[in-house]
């Protein structure tokens, strides 16, 4: 066995990505949340909200398209918190993605934008608000890189316990592997 790798300074252990976790922001009520945006281009994917979370389309054969359950167009960006100075993932529907978009050249892209988010109810799925934020960028958001997002949404989903689809569908119970989703 050889030694173990030391090093100084405040950047991460050499062999050590840094991304074998990371926090999913989710947009609280009556606090707006401030974050600049960390990658050049976000990750989509199309989705069914079940159960309370967001589960991956699983293409032509599946079973909550087959039921009716309407798809959602999901994008995912990662983000750091201004507050927390926390990395994490940050996902937003079609409208509030191609809002974003749309204040791109103002900011001069993608990475490096700051947006402002709040829930305008308790309940969770209650309008959230989204806004362009001015102020400059904190100066700790230089350095900083997020995880890979594909390989952060598709880990998320390998983690996530398999979702029971309700007993109504067609041929008894099934269920939908979110891990092969992907």
């Amino acid at each position: 066995m050889g030694q173990p790798k030391v090093g100084a300074g405040f950047g991460l252990p050499e062999g050590n990505d840094g991304w074998s976790d990371w926090t999913w922001f989710h947009a609280r009520y009556s606090r707006p949340q401030r974050f600049t945006i960390l990658c050049t281009e976000p990750v989509n994917y199309a989705g069914h909200f079940r159960k309370g979370r967001m589960v991956p389309c699983a293409g032509e054969l599946c079973p909550l398209c087959a039921t009716g359950v309407g798809g959602q167009a999901r994008y995912v960006f990662s983000v750091v918190e201004w507050e927390t100075r926390r990395v994490g993932l940050l996902e937003l529907g079609r409208g509030h993605a191609l809002q974003v978009q749309d204040w791109m050249p103002a900011a001069g892209g993608l990475r490096g934008m700051s947006i402002e988010i709040e829930r305008t109810g308790l309940a969770k799925q209650s309008r959230v608000d989204l806004r362009f934020v001015t102020d400059c960028v904190p100066v700790y958001f230089h350095g900083l890189d997020g995880p890979d997002l594909a390989r952060a949404v598709r880990s998320t989903w390998q983690r996530q316990v398999r979702i029971t689809l309700d007993e109504s569908l067609p041929e008894g119970p099934r269920k939908l592997s979110a891990a092969g989703a992907g």
